[in-house]
């Protein structure tokens, strides 16, 4: 058998594995290093966008379908913004769950904000429903309350995660100047 000449014959005679602890690399100035996996994963993970309308990449830990307790502050929006959620229920006595698309509008001005929904599913049952209430805060925000007789509500889409930050804050009842969203 002949010496081997070339770094790919090298690394073709190389057993292949699964089970690795190190992986060889090079340094910023040429020089070989060994990584340890779980480094190199976070460096790669950091090298992956977050996938947005332009850019390609991985979904946010935010974007992740949220369970929501039945009646809760569920959401605050934070920027001047129009954003849009997929909310839905699931029922265990009734085959007609909830699936609505809310929008949530937040202006400028202080007379410029408004939550609408509207059902994508045709409501058929009574004993299943959802209530929706937002209030100003002082400080400027806009809060998000959901009330429903189903114990499991799904935030299953936010189009704009940047300016909300969903919460799960259990309440007892709504405040009392919250007002309510308009089906439409």
């Amino acid at each position: 058998m002949g010496a081997i000449k070339t770094m790919k014959e090298v690394e073709s005679a190389l057993p292949q594995k699964k089970e690795i602890n190190y992986i060889r690399a090079l340094d910023k100035d040429g020089n070989p290093i060994l990584i340890n996996k779980e480094d190199l994963a976070q460096v790669v993970g950091e090298l992956i966008p977050i996938a947005t309308l332009n850019n390609n990449g991985l979904w946010d830990k935010k974007m992740t379908p949220r369970l929501v307790n039945y009646k809760s502050r569920f959401m605050v929006v934070k920027n001047v913004c129009v954003v849009n959620l997929l909310v839905s229920t699931r029922h265990a006595y009734a085959t007609d769950n909830i699936l609505a698309v809310v929008q949530v509008i937040y202006g400028m001005a202080d007379d410029i904000f408004s939550v609408r929904y509207h059902y994508l599913l045709p409501k058929k049952h009574e004993a299943v429903f959802i209530n929706l209430k937002y209030k100003k805060t002082e400080d400027k925000y806009l809060n998000l309350y959901i009330d429903s007789n189903d114990p499991v509500i799904s935030i299953l889409s936010v189009s704009d995660i940047s300016c909300v930050e969903l919460l799960d804050e259990p309440i007892s009842e709504f405040p009392q100047d919250a007002i309510d969203a308009v089906e439409v």
